[in-house]
């Protein structure tokens, strides 16, 4: 083999070499470009994960306070549901008291006066009463018992003073309209003359 030969196939071991070493060196760059692609990579899905649970836990939270309001709301409803009806029942049942007070001035004539054919008419009349404060009762309305007792304007409503020597100022002594109450609650006040000796 000829001078020339060796050198020319000693330039291209040298040349394949070079070009080996070349590649190698690429190669290093290019697996290290492949990490920080992982990294950046893991990096992206770690904060897509923390967005989502960020946005999960605000969803949450939103649900919750949903749930508090309709709670809230429900138990507003059934308040107001609650206050209407008993608003309700107390204008039916004060419209039913002047026909009370009918009945009561009817019944307050003596029997004694009544007449044989008037006598059982009077009888179903006292009946009828007596249903209509048993119904009135079952509902929860009571008659108020004042006579003697202090004034309260919360439950009386005074029209007159009057002078009586033996009761003590400022207690009922006549009662011109009954009073009611609903429950503990006043109804329809009672009329009253209220004592006052000067």
């Amino acid at each position: 083999m000829s001078e020339e030969e060796k050198d020319r196939i000693e330039e291209n071991n040298h040349a394949a070499t070079e070009e080996h070493n070349m590649d190698n060196q690429q190669d290093m760059p290019q697996e290290a470009s492949e990490e920080q692609v992982t990294e950046k990579h893991d990096e992206n899905d770690l904060s897509k994960l923390e967005a989502t649970a960020h946005a999960l836990e605000e969803e949450k939270q939103r649900y919750m306070r949903l749930q508090a309001d309709f709670a809230n709301y429900k138990k507003r409803t059934v308040g107001e549901k609650q206050q209407l009806s008993e608003l309700i029942k107390a204008e039916i049942l004060l419209s039913i008291l002047p026909v009370v007070d009918n009945f009561e001035r009817a019944l307050q004539h003596p029997s004694e006066q009544i007449g044989e054919e008037v006598k059982s008419f009077v009888d179903g009349y006292d009946m009828i009463y007596k249903q209509l404060i048993g119904i009135l009762e079952k509902a929860g309305v009571t008659k108020m018992q004042p006579v003697g007792q202090p004034f309260d304007p919360q439950y009386h409503q005074a029209v007159s003073r009057v002078a009586v020597a033996e009761k003590e100022n400022d207690t009922i002594a006549e009662v011109l309209q009954e009073g009611y109450l609903l429950g503990d609650k006043t109804l329809r006040p009672a009329m009253v003359k209220v004592v006052y000796n000067g």
